[in-house]
């Protein structure tokens, strides 16, 4: 032979348990969800990418455009103060507010009277044209809202806008001009009030003042002042014939006294027992004084001669008291009868001064009439006048004394996050979209793959047995690198396994008739070169003498995965008869040999299509027990037919997932069955992983339970 034996050194990954058992009934009465669970399963990374691309475009969006903060304030619509005056009542004593009266409520917190005041209050319009300034007014009215909380007394009254601070600041602004409404809108209309009450009070106290005016004129012209609704002649008649009665009785009295006093002294008396006298302070004095010199004279006279001169001293103070006595009763004398004079003169005079009142009386009785009719027009007059100032006084008692239609619960806060845009919801709704169109691109790409996925679907399509499934080697987790190392550093691997289990299916599909096995494929890079090379070594370290054969003019791809190019003792020198084979010079022990394909210009694809290649397959049937061709896809090149047709078994390798069914037929429909034994399909490159995602009667669904049998 002109090749020489090679270990494998090289390989594709590749990788999947072969798919074996039956398909098991399904139960009519059971609901199934594992193929829905599988879709999802096998479509995870693809649902997965596009929900992850989704909510990154709304994180983006949502970043990106602006924020807007909502600012919430609570106050109590008070009903005109009886609701707080009702809270320590039962429920059944408080009145509710109708939807009416909230609805109005609402309606002036969202006024654009409302938000007039609150621009000016914040100064917000300050230096701002006027179409400015109805701009912010619109926006003031537009942003604020208010609703009432179920169906108790409170209205949350809100405000949004793109800095959180002035969202807080106008907010509590709306409440503190709500509560002030109707405080403020009472005064001014008591203020109002006022004015138009002060402008005609001016006017009737005027009116008034001149009424009165006129009628005290009137009194004055015609004497007729009076108090206490007297004129003041009645008045002086009734006091001057007080005055006559008490001055006659006044009179006679001081007429009697001096008469009895002058009959006393006429009769003898030394006047001690005069009324007047006796009750004179002066003289009850002078008779103390009286007895005690009498005393005196008494005790010196007892005592001394007449002539004594303490004697004759004491006797002259008695004597000189004594005439004091009765000097102060010749003024009591005096005294009563200057009072009787005075009392004769004022009754005179009383008598005259009655007789003119009632002079005057008589003239002023003709003037009466016309006073009535002053009198009643200042009357009028005068109670219109205390009419509108008792209600200018209410008016002035009732300054400062309103009282709001709500109080303030609670003022709003700075708040910490916007509400729009709200990233938490927005990543969840992104969420929820990208799911969805995840799971829409899924069913897509599903619909639109038509490769191989499972036994069960590759033995529909093509009506050809399924042979094996090749793993692809990272997702055994071996520790090699390479398939051919693989092979040979793990010969009780899963991976290996694969191709024992394709050999024996190869076997049993070819009723033993296998000696010449041909690996082909539809189309380039489907693993059937790695599925050539690693059959041939396990069928080698399995005993049989095998001999592997490069028959790819193209790609050569034997002779690239065991680094053979560079080898000139190849297939084609053999064919043309320039390198003889010489199975002698290889040692008996050596049972895996390799026929690549030599470097060259030329193609001779006429030494494989014709007679050269069959007698070197002739020959080598009687030194091999198996000989493994490697074909050239069956698609892309024309001799593919003729080289398969020289085999006795004809293996067609499909990549799993990749490999179209429409490939496979084409393909299928090039190797005629009357001349090409095609024995089945292999799958390589198989995600044991994904595989799992699949189908339940596939035997690498569980793989996660079993594959601890190959460790």
């Amino acid at each position: 032979m002109g090749g020489s034996q090679e270990l494998v050194k090289a390989g594709q990954d590749g990788q999947a348990l072969a798919r074996l058992g039956d398909h098991l009934p399904s139960s009519g009465d059971r609901i199934d969800l594992s193929g829905t669970i599988s879709f999802f399963r096998r479509r995870f990374w693809l649902i997965a990418a596009i929900a992850g691309a989704t909510m990154l475009a709304g994180l983006v969006i949502s970043l990106v455009m602006g924020k807007t903060y909502r600012a919430e304030a609570t106050v109590m619509l008070t009903n005109n103060a009886a609701i707080v005056a009702q809270s320590a009542t039962t429920p059944a004593n408080q009145t509710a507010l109708s939807g009416e009266v909230v609805d109005t409520q609402v309606e002036i917190i969202t006024s654009r009277d409302m938000a007039n005041r609150v621009a000016d209050a914040l100064d917000l319009a300050k230096g701002m044209s006027a179409l400015d300034r109805r701009e912010l007014i619109d926006n003031l009215q537009h942003n604020v809202a208010a609703k009432r909380t179920g169906e108790s007394y409170a209205l949350t009254i809100s405000y949004d806008a793109e800095d959180a601070n002035d969202a807080a600041t106008i907010v509590n602004e709306f409440t503190r001009q709500f509560v002030q409404w109707e405080l403020k809108s009472e005064k001014f209309r008591n203020a109002d009030a006022r004015k138009i009450v002060e402008k005609r009070l001016a006017a009737l106290r005027n009116q008034a003042q001149a009424d009165t005016q006129a009628l005290q004129q009137y009194r004055i012209r015609n004497n007729l002042l009076s108090t206490s609704g007297a004129s003041l002649t009645e008045q002086e008649i009734s006091t001057y014939n007080q005055e006559v009665t008490r001055a006659r009785a006044e009179a006679a009295e001081d007429q009697a006294r001096l008469q009895t006093a002058l009959a006393q002294l006429r009769s003898g008396s030394s006047g001690d027992d005069v009324g007047e006298a006796l009750g004179s302070p002066v003289i009850s004095s002078l008779r103390s004084q009286e007895a005690v010199a009498a005393g005196e004279v008494a005790d010196l006279a007892a005592r001394y001669g007449p002539n004594h001169p303490q004697l004759i001293r004491a006797r002259s103070q008695l004597q000189e008291v004594r005439h004091q006595i009765q000097a102060e009763i010749g003024r009591v004398i005096s005294n009563l009868k200057a009072k009787q004079e005075v009392s004769q003169q004022r009754l005179s005079s009383l008598n005259q001064s009655l007789s003119a009142a009632r002079g005057k009386l008589s003239q002023s009785n003709a003037a009466m009439v016309g006073l009535s009719e002053l009198e009643r027009a200042a009357e009028s007059s005068q109670s219109i006048y205390e009419t509108y100032l008792s209600r200018y006084k209410e008016l002035l008692a009732a300054e400062g004394s309103e009282k709001p239609n709500a109080r303030v619960l609670t003022l709003a806060e700075i708040p910490l996050f916007p509400r729009s845009p709200n990233i938490p919801l927005n990543m969840a709704l992104s969420l929820v979209i990208g799911f969805g169109l995840g799971v829409l691109a899924a069913y897509i790409a599903e619909s639109l793959s038509h490769g191989i996925s499972s036994p069960d679907e590759l033995e529909k399509t093509t009506g050809r047995p399924f042979l094996a499934s090749i793993p692809l080697l990272a997702s055994v987790n071996s520790a090699h690198s390479h398939a051919i190392s693989a092979i040979q550093g793990d010969p009780k691997s899963v991976f290996t396994e694969s191709f024992r289990t394709l050999g024996a299916a190869i076997d049993h599909a070819s009723h033993g008739n296998d000696q010449v096995i041909a690996i082909t494929s539809p189309l380039p890079g489907e693993g059937k070169t790695v599925m050539s090379c690693c059959l041939s070594h396990v069928l080698a370290a399995g005993g049989m003498r095998t001999m592997l054969i490069d028959c790819d003019l193209r790609r050569r791809g034997i002779s690239r995965l065991l680094d053979m190019r560079s080898h000139h003792r190849g297939l084609i020198e053999v064919l043309n008869g320039s390198v003889p084979l010489k199975f002698h010079e290889v040692p008996g022990d050596h049972v895996f040999y390799v026929l690549p394909i030599s470097p060259s210009d030329e193609e001779p694809e006429h030494l494989l299509t014709g007679q050269p290649f069959i007698d070197l397959l002739n020959e080598l049937r009687q030194s091999f027990d198996r000989i493994i061709l490697d074909l050239p896809p069956v698609l892309p090149i024309a001799a593919t037919p003729i080289l398969a047709s020289r085999a006795d078994a004809v293996v067609l390798a499909a990549k799993w997932r990749s490999t179209s069914t429409f490939a496979l037929r084409s393909a299928l429909k090039r190797l005629p069955a009357d001349e090409v034994n095609v024995v089945g399909v292999a799958l390589s490159q198989v995600d044991i992983r994904r595989r799992a995602f699949m189908d339940r009667t596939d035997p690498n669904f569980y793989y996660s339970q079993y594959r601890e049998y190959y460790s």
